[in-house]
């Protein structure tokens, strides 16, 4: 009898047991089934929070695509009013160099004259280099004195001379010839007027081309009877006797008479009769 009582215990217990099982089994399913509705809901409420930022980047997206259309709209009028005020500065040069294409005509014909004048300038030179060949001064022509008076300073270039008025001593490549304040100055020889200078040492000076690379010049001179490019006969009167320079002051009043050959200083007393 106690054994069959024992066994029913130990029967009851493990129905018990198994009922406990069953039972705990049973709610931790439950649990299961009731935390996955509640993730679900917190996921659907987390959902509107995502979709209001997905909302609001979109919406930022538009603005700027908004903000890019504008800039472009702003980059057309932009252009538009550029090229309307290129369009209107371009009519406007047109109508000025219409109104240049039409107007100057006189400035034209300045011009065409301004042409002439230089055209007509070689012909000068044309006549001037024309007189030069006529002159046929050579080695072996003589010139004429044009002053009378005494040589008060020689040629000298192969040793210095004494200048009084200077107090000291140098090369001389022309002769000083004494001669009255107003006295006339006389062409030596036929030549073409090529300057008239004014110089300090021999004060106005002119130079005169005979041909063949000879120049007579003339200085300490006045009231020129000629003028550049003139041709001048030999014994033609070319000017007059000035007062002394400061550099011949004691020397007195006189004509500063050079001979060169192709640039270069002769005696121009081989030369006088």
């Amino acid at each position: 009898m106690q054994k069959r009582q024992r066994g029913f215990v130990v029967a009851l217990c493990l129905c018990l047991l198994s009922v406990s099982g069953i039972y705990g089994l049973y709610r931790y399913q439950s649990g299961q089934a009731v935390q996955e509705p509640e993730e679900q809901i917190a996921e659907a409420e987390e959902t509107p929070e995502v979709q209001e930022t997905e909302t609001a980047n979109s919406e930022e997206t538009v603005a700027q695509a908004d903000t890019e259309e504008e800039k472009k709209e702003e980059a057309k009028i932009e252009t538009e009013e550029d090229i309307y005020e290129i369009g209107e500065a371009t009519l406007a040069q047109t109508e000025t160099d219409s109104v240049a294409a039409q107007a100057p005509v006189e400035e034209v014909t300045e011009e065409e004259n301004t042409d002439e004048t230089q055209e007509e300038e070689p012909e000068e030179t044309e006549e001037t280099l024309a007189g030069e060949n006529l002159l046929s001064f050579a080695d072996n022509s003589a010139l004429m004195w044009p002053v009378d008076g005494e040589i008060i300073l020689e040629y000298s270039m192969d040793k210095s001379i004494y200048f009084s008025t200077l107090n000291q001593y140098k090369y001389h490549p022309a002769i000083v010839i004494s001669a009255e304040v107003g006295d006339g100055v006389w062409s030596a020889a036929q030549g073409i007027v090529t300057s008239v200078e004014v110089n300090e040492e021999t004060g106005t000076t002119l130079t005169m081309s005979l041909g063949s690379g000879y120049e007579a010049i003339y200085g300490q001179l006045k009231e020129l009877a000629v003028q550049e490019g003139d041709m001048v006969e030999a014994g033609s009167l070319i000017g007059y006797i000035s007062e002394p320079t400061k550099y011949y002051t004691r020397e007195g009043s006189n004509l500063y008479f050079q001979l060169l050959k192709d640039g270069e200083p002769v005696d121009p007393m081989d030369y006088l009769n």
